[in-house]
């Protein structure tokens, strides 16, 4: 039963892929700050969507993301965090270097304003914080994981403060989001210890669905507060959303 279920999903999702490559060679062109325009970040928040009815995944949200810029602050637990907060929030990402490496995937990602790291690289947190903060200034949203690699989906682990620059120096809020699968799925989606994305991909397509909370809290301005106090203040925020258990579902809330 879990192989039938896993191929007659992977069958639509492969060719979601395609539309993927095709909306991104004739819609997306970056601008000049290197980031899609308005048509191309709708296409893709569109695609997301389709992306995680066709994964199985369903969404339960509880507040709203940002109309305005923001740098947007999560938990990380799994790859699949990226489609699900693609679904709702219109955001570029920032990823590890080696996600730009990947095939086909590393070209989508630098197309769709994804920002890369290079992790353990002298100067590459400050680099990289500069091209957030550019972003944010054209009015670009930027989400990041500050916690700085993926976790058992258990807890949410220590912010780190550095990133939070990017918000300070553009002016620009900071708005927590809280990331929590819940069971049976919720061991299952979390990607750790070295996984192998396609294995790890293909266990949870054989499940019979994924159930996810995601809650934007309201945005935290930065005025009067250094990176420190911002990365506390999104932690807690984070922590009491995650722990606060499975929101209410609101209108238009799930693909499935």
């Amino acid at each position: 039963m879990k192989a039938i279920r896993c191929i007659y999903r992977l069958i639509p999702l492969i060719l979601h892929l395609f539309i993927a490559v095709i909306l991104t060679l004739l819609l997306g062109r970056p601008n000049e700050a290197g980031m899609p325009d308005q048509r191309f970040r709708r296409a893709i928040q569109w695609w997301y969507r389709v992306f995680c009815r066709l994964f199985g995944v369903r969404i339960q949200v509880r507040g709203q993301p940002s109309t305005g810029p923001v740098l947007s602050v999560s938990n990380h637990v799994s790859w699949l965090d990226i489609p699900v907060l693609g679904a709702y929030a219109p955001v570029g990402f920032l990823s590890k270097s080696e996600v730009r490496r990947w095939p086909l995937i590393g070209w989508l990602s630098g197309r769709n304003g994804t920002l890369f790291i290079h992790r353990g690289v002298s100067g590459a947190a400050s680099h990289v914080s500069d091209q957030m903060a550019e972003h944010l200034g054209r009015g670009h949203s930027v989400h990041v994981f500050p916690e700085g690699t993926t976790t058992p989906g258990k807890e949410v682990r220590r912010f780190h403060p550095r990133l939070f620059q990017a918000a300070q120096s553009a002016g620009c809020p900071v708005q927590p989001v809280s990331i929590r699968y819940l069971p049976p799925a919720d061991h299952a989606a979390a990607f750790v210890d070295n996984q192998h994305f396609l294995t790890h991909a293909l266990r949870l397509l054989a499940m019979p669905r994924v159930d996810v909370a995601l809650s934007f809290m309201p945005p935290i301005p930065v005025d009067g507060t250094d990176r420190r106090g911002l990365s506390r203040a999104a932690e807690a925020a984070v922590r009491e959303a995650f722990h606060d258990g499975l929101p209410p579902p609101l209108e238009g809330d799930s693909p499935s």
